[in-house]
């Protein structure tokens, strides 16, 4: 199931897309090399572009609660072959200490607590006087904990012109690390200007640490927002504040948290004050909807492989289409 308008004419717009990817895909431009850049300042941090001094827009991509480089090394290439300067920002890097594996960046937070959102700002000054950048268009592309973030800064910076965000949420949420083991509640998420923000506690969390993969993440979620509706106003991420263009993508069957509600509310928020969103909401689906297809699904993805793969086929083009339309890339 989708919302975004006419079938019959999504289906031309889509034979449009798909020709225009053929053609794309087939060029010179796909087969450029995508060079890789160190970003001062941002331990891990790349800047992916194609080759030339062409200024492009900026795409920054924000991984979700896996931490690490994996989402920026995976859509980095992707996302500068179609045109955008794409920055993989690496913010947290899990230390469980003895009870998981070892830390892998070092550098960064290990524990998902009071990440800094205004990093972003500061990324984009690092990011402007790299050649091949243009910071006067600034997109973000964000899943899970990543799209928790992007719409956190969104919501702060009207110079941010386009967001993308997968499996969204429409509150901060509680934070975790192992010092969470012995203060469940206490702790958020995300922090701006030295502030930790308000935030949404969760029900359940350090039983669903032991219980491991039998963890229910979504019960965890919702039993933890039905417990604090006096914490709703002011965990709440005001949406209504962005100007800028949003396209939310979630998935009925999300195991890990209520995405598909998130995002109608999310929606409906910006609708009130006459802002448009596109939504995107597929009933079978899951948490993993990034990408265009392919049968991977990650764990307690919730969903089925086969409803997964079809709504990130046909999710993917529109993104692309959103995107195109909203940065407007050079290539």
């Amino acid at each position: 199931m989708n919302r975004l308008g006419d079938p019959i004419l999504y289906r031309l717009v889509r034979l449009a897309l798909a020709a225009a990817a053929l053609f794309l895909f087939a060029s010179p431009v796909a087969a450029q090399a995508v060079s890789e850049r160190p970003i001062p300042g941002f331990p891990h941090a790349k800047v992916y572009t194609l080759s030339g001094d062409e200024a492009r827009p900026v795409v920054v991509i924000l991984h979700g609660a896996d931490g690490g480089t994996e989402a920026g090394d995976r859509f980095g290439p992707i996302l500068a072959r179609m045109g955008y300067a794409a920055v993989g920002l690496p913010y947290y890097s899990p230390d469980w200490g003895d009870y998981g594996p070892p830390k892998a960046l070092p550098e960064l937070p290990g524990s998902f607590i009071d990440i800094r959102v205004d990093q972003i700002d500061e990324l984009r000054e690092a990011l402007r006087g790299m050649s091949g950048v243009d910071v006067e268009r600034f997109g973000l592309f964000g899943a899970s904990k990543g799209a928790e973030f992007a719409l956190i800064a969104a919501s702060r910076y009207d110079w941010i012109d386009s967001v993308v965000a997968y499996a969204p949420t429409d509150v901060v949420w509680e934070g975790w690390g192992l010092e969470m083991v012995e203060a469940e509640g206490t702790r958020s998420s995300f922090s701006f200007g030295g502030e930790p923000l308000p935030f949404m506690p969760y029900r359940g969390f350090v039983e669903g640490l032991l219980a491991g993969p039998a963890a229910d993440l979504r019960a965890i979620h919702e039993n933890g927002r039905a417990d604090h509706p006096e914490r709703e106003a002011a965990a709440r991420i005001p949406v209504e504040r962005y100007p800028g263009a949003l396209m939310v993508i979630a998935g009925g069957r999300d195991a890990q948290w209520n995405s598909a509600g998130a995002a109608t509310a999310i929606q409906r928020s910006r609708t009130e004050v006459g802002l448009e969103t596109g939504a995107l909401i597929y009933l079978e689906a899951g948490h993993d909807l990034v990408g265009d297809g392919g049968p991977r699904d990650a764990a307690r993805s919730g969903g089925t492989p086969e409803a997964n793969a079809a709504a990130r086929q046909d999710a993917w083009p529109r993104v692309v289409d959103f995107l195109a339309r909203t940065l407007t890339p050079g290539a």
